[in-house]
């Protein structure tokens, strides 16, 4: 079924430290109009400041950068800033054992899930989903959890089954 477009002129964030993962989505999201704010810092307290000043409309984060499982931290400081609080974040790793391990986390937090690798159209309908919840959600978190298993959408993340 075809998603009607993303009309906010809002970038959407990727931070990831792979800069080719980077590009891709920047082709990916660009054919569909939607610019992206490319963030590749170690600095923590940088990318919330990046994210929050550039009125993003969402944000792509990876969980492993760097060496190191910054995503986590970076969701947690995402949801404590005011201007990311209710932002929709998509994760989008390859670490299917540590995002398996971290589902109660990742719930508390409103996270979706987009394991890589993954195909355009499956970013393109998290993404949609996300920014069509989001607006309606009165508190964060501002999606529901979503576990995406390949090609294969799984239902909403309950007790930490998918």
């Amino acid at each position: 079924m075809q998603q009607p477009p993303i009309t906010d002129p809002r970038p959407v964030a990727v931070v990831d430290d792979d800069i080719r993962f980077i590009r891709l989505i920047e082709r990916i999201l660009g054919l569909e109009g939607i610019r992206i704010e490319p963030i590749t810092t170690l600095d923590l307290d940088e990318a919330v400041r990046v994210v929050g000043e550039s009125h993003c409309q969402a944000a792509l984060i990876d969980v492993y950068m760097y060496g190191d499982a910054l995503g986590f931290t970076l969701i947690e400081r995402l949801r404590q800033s005011s201007a990311t609080a209710k932002l929709p974040l998509l994760v989008t790793s390859g670490a299917r054992r540590e995002i398996g391990r971290k589902v109660d986390f990742l719930q508390q937090h409103g996270c979706s899930v987009l394991l890589k690798p993954f195909a355009p159209p499956e970013l393109l309908a998290m993404l949609h989903e996300a920014v069509r919840v989001a607006p309606t959600m009165e508190e964060a978190p501002a999606i529901t959890p979503i576990s995406l298993v390949g090609s294969q959408l799984m239902t909403p993340i309950q007790g930490g089954q998918a």
